[in-house]
């Protein structure tokens, strides 16, 4: 039996207004292009056909598609990181890219984090509107439950985690080498002469952070050791999420005693690093004559801040594209070990550091 898609339909499920699916429907203006591109995606996967003009009802009805018809692979997506635009808006834009490369369409879901009991299917929890016979394979991006994952692999297509490693499912992943950014900050401050070495993370938000936390420790302890007992390193864990952690930090600091303070500061991402550059910068402290900053992730903005920002290049692109080829081979040769594929890291040398 065919099923009715409406307005409201593609509204839900994207997390959009019915207005705002009304305009990227119609062409009109209102709506950002990658608003549009979701939509338009969303559409078609769903089988979705506007009305003829003067129907009572702007309502479509799917049906069973053709055989050629194209597949489209499944993109699962924080709602929290929709609209984060240094990086996770850029590894989408390369997995939709690689998508295209691939022949498939794509459709963007955000999966509830409380998904209901077993009385319903995997595929009714996860995204009930869509036409799961076209689903090529799921590519997630970043974090997510357990309990989700788990819902996922449920539903019986090949999943690739982008960003996020789970070891107790069988998923191939696809992330950056993170334990090789920390690595690279802490040895280039050190060859520039740092001894008191501090990192601004935050220890809840993400699994990357830590990595980075850890190649930062490893690099203090092991390829240096000789050096070891004249570097001091001090993590300062904030809540990245609240505005006020900058304030809180900058009155920390200025109660340490001058020779404790740190002569160089890494940013667990990009933008901890700025707006921690920005505060020393009120605080009288010059960067980098007074200390030097060093951020990972190599955001559009680093470039062209005062002073810009060295950081560590992640390649965030490619890091999606390469996400779409690793669907594309578990497709293709589906009893093969799963991988972990580490996109290696680049230091971009700048004026801050």
């Amino acid at each position: 039996m065919s099923r009715k898609v409406s307005i409201q339909t593609l509204a839900d499920q994207l997390g959009l207004s019915k207005y705002a699916v009304s305009r990227a429907l119609s062409g009109k203006t209102g709506v950002s292009e990658s608003t549009r591109t979701r939509v338009l995606e969303l559409a078609r996967a769903l089988g979705y056909r506007q009305s003829t003009p003067g129907s009572a009802k702007q309502t479509a009805t799917t049906t069973q598609p053709a055989a050629s018809e194209s597949p489209f692979a499944l993109i699962c997506m924080n709602q929290l990181n929709r609209g984060e635009p240094h990086y996770w808006q850029r590894v989408l834009s390369g997995i939709i890219s690689g998508c295209t490369e691939q022949g498939w369409h794509h459709v963007i879901v955000s999966p509830s984090l409380d998904l209901p009991g077993k009385e319903i299917t995997p595929e009714n929890a996860i995204a009930p509107h869509l036409d799961w016979t076209r689903c090529a394979g799921i590519i997630v991006m970043g974090a997510f439950p357990h309990t989700v994952l788990q819902t996922l692999v449920q539903t019986g297509r090949p999943i690739i985690l982008v960003d996020h490693q789970e070891p107790l499912l069988n998923c191939d992943t696809i992330s950056h080498d993170n334990l090789e950014a920390g690595i690279t900050a802490a040895r280039y401050l050190m060859s520039r002469q740092c001894r008191r070495i501090g990192l601004i993370t935050d220890d809840g938000r993400a699994a990357s952070f830590a990595q980075r936390k850890i190649g930062i420790e490893l690099a203090l302890n092991h390829f240096h050791a000789e050096e070891r007992k004249e570097i001091s390193f001090q993590a300062w864990n904030v809540a990245y999420e609240n505005g006020d952690w900058v304030n809180k930090l900058s009155a920390t600091i200025m109660q340490l005693p001058a020779d404790e303070r740190p002569d160089a500061w890494i940013g667990a991402n990009d933008d901890i690093a700025l707006q921690w550059m920005q505060k020393l910068g009120q605080m009288s402290v010059l960067v980098p004559q007074d200390c030097l900053v060093i951020g990972i992730d190599n955001v559009y903005t680093a470039a062209t801040s005062s002073p810009p920002l060295t950081t560590i290049h992640l390649c965030k692109e490619e890091l999606g594209q390469r996400a779409a080829q690793a669907l594309k081979r578990r497709i293709e040769r589906p009893g093969t070990p799963k991988e972990t594929v580490m996109l290696s890291t680049t230091l971009i040398p700048r004026d801050s550091a």
